[in-house]
């Protein structure tokens, strides 16, 4: 986010004018977002950022108002910010940004009324992140970019354990959201073992590794399925709809809603998202997802036949590996 960012600007403001006392000010936040103080301080000064899922758990205990901060910018521009993030050789500045959106989920699983939509072409976050080598397949890929040194083939690719808890914590607050709504691209499986097909072809990924994949893919597609009958998360209890679309969705999007935030996620280069707190870009991408939705086939709890169908399709697809 540009330091001459209005919209972050006007946030400092209000919070330094809700608390003062920097000190006060320091400890607060320093509880809020738990991370070390002198993180803390760095934001304050300005030499670092909150990032948008920082601001968010903030502004949700100060009672400040993202979405008015929003509206005294210029109508024909909306406050974004791009986090891109390193999961290959993660520094303390990232482990901040993944605690954030976990810290953000965990403040909220509490809340009676908080909704997750999305609609994607890739296996959302809060699903793959469930599975280790799904998670390092997705990191590889982020990898091939090659924009954070060495271009690595799967077999390198680690997850600390640090990054591992919080990916592990990322899936099991989102299961507390109290509604999900998912609409997939139906070819979601399909790309994916392609790529794992193509992979393996030019000997990045090696024949042990596609196994386990596979063997993951397998388990997801099972406990996706125990989900889908009965529409909701077997360990919370929560509702959880997901609709296969039959146009192709062009790209990913993202909706958190609670009843103090409106959480826009724009995902780009697999890992990574555009995130923005305006109410208007929120409310636009909700009508794009239900527009998708209307052109979407809902598979859990009703449409039993359709959904054995799918299940089974994309069994044969994985199988192929």
């Amino acid at each position: 986010m540009a330091e001459g960012n209005f919209f972050y600007q006007e946030f400092m403001s209000v919070v330094k004018g809700k608390i003062a006392h920097k000190a006060t000010l320091a400890n607060t936040i320093t509880d809020l977002l738990g991370i070390e103080k002198d993180a803390v301080y760095r934001r304050l000064r300005g030499d670092v950022n909150f990032s948008f899922t920082e601001m968010a758990i903030i502004a949700k205990r100060l009672g400040v108002s993202l979405d008015q901060i929003a509206r005294l910018e210029n109508v024909q521009s909306r406050p974004t910010q791009m986090n891109i993030s390193n999961q290959v050789n993660p520094t303390d500045i990232d482990y901040e940004m993944f605690s954030g959106h976990v810290n953000l989920l965990k403040s909220i699983k509490d809340e009676p009324d908080t909704e997750i939509m999305e609609a994607s072409n890739i296996l959302p976050h809060y699903i793959f992140q469930d599975y280790e080598y799904l998670t390092r397949y997705h990191i590889f890929r982020w990898n091939q970019a090659g924009m954070y040194g060495e271009v690595l083939p799967y077999h390198q690719i680690t997850i600390a354990d640090r990054l591992r808890d919080l990916q592990i914590e990322n899936c099991k607050y989102a299961r507390h959201i109290s509604s999900t709504l998912y609409v997939w691209d139906n070819m979601i499986f399909k790309r994916f073992v392609s790529n794992i097909h193509y992979f393996a072809k030019v000997r990045l990924i090696e024949e042990k590794d596609v196994a386990l994949i596979k063997n993951d893919l397998m388990r997801c597609l099972d406990d996706l399925e125990k989900t889908a009958i009965k529409g909701k998360h077997e360990d919370t209890g929560k509702k959880i709809s997901i609709y296969i679309a039959e146009v192709a969705s062009d790209t990913n999007y993202s909706l958190l809603r609670t009843k103090d935030i409106n959480l826009t996620l724009l995902r780009a280069f697999i890992l990574n998202s555009t995130v923005t707190f305006d109410v208007d870009v929120f409310n636009f991408t909700r009508a794009w997802i239900q527009s998708l939705q209307r052109k979407s086939t809902l598979i859990s709890v009703s449409g039993e036949r359709i959904r054995t169908m799918y299940f089974e399709t994309q069994r044969e697809i994985v199988n192929t590996l």
